[in-house]
């Protein structure tokens, strides 16, 4: 419209002879990959004709196989490498936590190839610590603890991620019968292992004389420890 900034419509044909293109150049594969990023990082395994068909659903637009692959592959190389970032940064997520959180815990176990024990090790081996465990007990959460009931609640759950990993947690309930997250651990697995190391840290944190009274309750009696571990 002259003198506007809007628009009329003056005509309206009901037939259209135009066929619809379901193939669209723009649509890239970095494009796609990006619109289905979260799509994929819930679930790295998603098969393609699921990318296919959520594609043609949304869009109307028709992927082949090998784009689709094309557009996931992206997708899992760059979620890889932000998983990949944030692992490398742990160490400062563990000082910042600290920094903002005077008198808590974080702790933080690695584990290095077989090959870092040898003088010479094969050329190209990648040395470098990898991550296995973080332990983390806020002060705060510590603290209101320590006035509440002698009761904590294990369990864990698995963390979906393309490292995999379980989170395993400890909490209590206070005095308004709502839930006290006392500490937490990522570890590599549940195992008889990852539960010792994960008490050990937690007798630490609250002192023998508060867990020893604790009544400790799990859904698969993952603890059989009970006591015997602060001796």
């Amino acid at each position: 419209m002259k003198r506007e900034d809007s628009w009329q419509l003056t005509s309206c044909y009901k037939k259209h002879t135009c066929s619809k293109a379901t193939k669209i150049g723009i649509m890239s594969s970095q494009w796609l990959s990006k619109a289905f990023m979260k799509k994929i990082c819930e679930n790295p395994k998603i098969k393609l004709r699921s990318l296919i068909k959520k594609a043609h659903s949304k869009w109307n637009v028709d992927l082949t196989m090998t784009k689709a692959a094309r557009v996931k592959q992206q997708a899992l190389d760059e979620i890889n490498d932000t998983y990949g970032e944030q692992y490398r940064r742990i160490h400062d997520y563990a000082a910042e936590l600290l920094r903002s959180n005077p008198g808590s815990t974080v702790q933080i176990q690695v584990e290095r190839p077989p090959e870092f024990e040898l003088e010479t090790p094969p050329p190209g081996t990648d040395l470098r610590p990898r991550f296995q465990r973080i332990y983390i007990c806020l002060e705060a959460c510590k603290r209101s603890f320590m006035v509440c009931r002698p009761m904590i609640g294990l369990d864990g759950c698995f963390i979906k991620t393309p490292y995999g990993s379980q989170l395993l947690t400890a909490i209590g309930w206070d005095p308004n019968d709502q839930i006290l997250p006392i500490a937490y651990v990522v570890v590599e697995a549940e195992t008889k292992d990852s539960w010792r190391w994960f008490l050990l840290n937690l007798c630490d944190d609250l002192g023998v004389d508060k867990i020893r009274w604790c009544t400790f309750m799990s859904d698969q009696q993952k603890v059989t420890l009970n006591l015997n571990l602060c001796n």
